[in-house]
């Protein structure tokens, strides 16, 4: 076996380990649980969270949505603790049973227990049906009125976007390094 040959076959079964983080990941994607789902209306309303992590606040019932003044605010029920929610970007919009819905905010809970979720000015949000910015111009927004909060697990975009990478260069890895280190092509020539 020539050096031309362990190289890509090194490069195969690098590709192999690195197809295996990104299933693992894409797999942690599909198996996220929904914590709560509920109405878009002001009452505040309590969340009981099992384990500290990484979650995600979406709109559910439409693909695209701008929210104005509205405010969210989600605190600890015991101890008042602010937890602080980043908007979420890109919105990823999500189907589930048929029904779109859009990644608004993010956030990560330190520790379990029951947190209290609390929207204000719920009139200025607008929500299309249509993901294209021009066609939400010429079109009237959806009546708000059907929308629903959800909160579930997350990913951060961090692990999504090497997820994604992971998978192609994994698989043209896989597929080149050991064609290449198998057949011998390059000292054919």
């Amino acid at each position: 076996m020539s050096n031309t040959q362990l190289l890509f076959l090194g490069i195969g079964l690098i590709s192999i380990l690195l197809l295996y983080y990104s299933i693992k990941i894409l797999i942690k994607v599909y198996r996220c649980k929904q914590i709560a789902e509920f109405a878009l209306d002001t009452q505040a309303h309590d969340i009981v969270f099992n384990a500290a992590g990484f979650y995600k606040i979406s709109f559910i019932g439409c693909r695209h949505i701008k929210i104005g003044s509205t405010t969210i605010s989600l605190f600890h029920s015991k101890t008042n603790e602010s937890i602080p929610l980043k908007v979420s970007f890109p919105n990823i919009v999500t189907r589930s049973n048929g029904i779109y819905g859009v990644e608004y905010w993010s956030f990560k809970i330190s520790q379990p227990g029951t947190y209290t979720l609390k929207m204000e000015h719920i009139t200025d949000v607008k929500s299309y049906q249509s993901q294209l910015l021009i066609k939400n111009l010429f079109s009237k927004p959806t009546d708000s009125q059907f929308l629903k909060i959800r909160i579930k697990d997350g990913l951060t975009i961090l692990e999504r976007i090497s997820s994604i990478v992971g998978l192609v260069l994994g698989v043209n890895g896989l597929a080149w390094g050991i064609m290449i280190g198998i057949f011998n092509l390059f000292d054919q020539v």
